[in-house]
């Protein structure tokens, strides 16, 4: 059964390193050691996973994934920290990109919507106006519906 799960590192090092889940809720989390964890999510689930690390000289790397998991025998993208991969809906590296990631999911909250239920083609509408630098569209409520309506046929 644990190999149906996809398992997503999470770390804490103060100053140096902090991975963390920025939306989705994991089917089961486990406790390594006082830094280190392991979130558990189930084939068809979404999460946003954010990847930082530091230095004495400032941020080295930063790093935003939203990602869908799939079960092991499906096609996945490798994605550092997450194991065996997933499918990548957006994916943001760097300061300025990172922060603008952030700032439509914290759009989507604001207008009421859980990111984790949000369309996978909105996000990647926003990948890649994120990446050509262009205005990003909101996602409304009948994009919203029909992403749920189209979720119960495939079920």
């Amino acid at each position: 059964m644990s190999e149906l799960f996809t398992r997503v590192e999470i770390a804490f090092y103060p100053e140096y390193l902090n991975h963390w889940l920025r939306f989705g809720e994991p089917d089961e989390q486990q406790d390594l050691d006082r830094r280190r964890s392991l979130a558990l999510f189930e084939p068809g689930r979404v999460f946003g996973y954010v990847r930082w690390r530091g230095n004495e000289y400032g941020t080295q790397a930063w790093r935003f994934t939203i990602v869908r998991t799939a079960a092991p025998s499906v096609l996945l993208s490798r994605i550092e920290g997450v194991t065996p991969g997933g499918q990548v809906l957006l994916l943001a590296s760097g300061n300025a990109r990172v922060k603008r990631a952030l700032l439509q999911i914290d759009a989507l909250e604001a207008a009421g919507f859980e990111p984790a239920d949000v369309s996978p083609a909105y996000y990647r509408h926003v990948h890649n106006r994120i990446t050509a630098g262009q205005p990003v569209r909101a996602y409304t409520m009948a994009q919203h519906a029909a992403n749920l309506a189209a979720r119960q046929v495939v079920s």
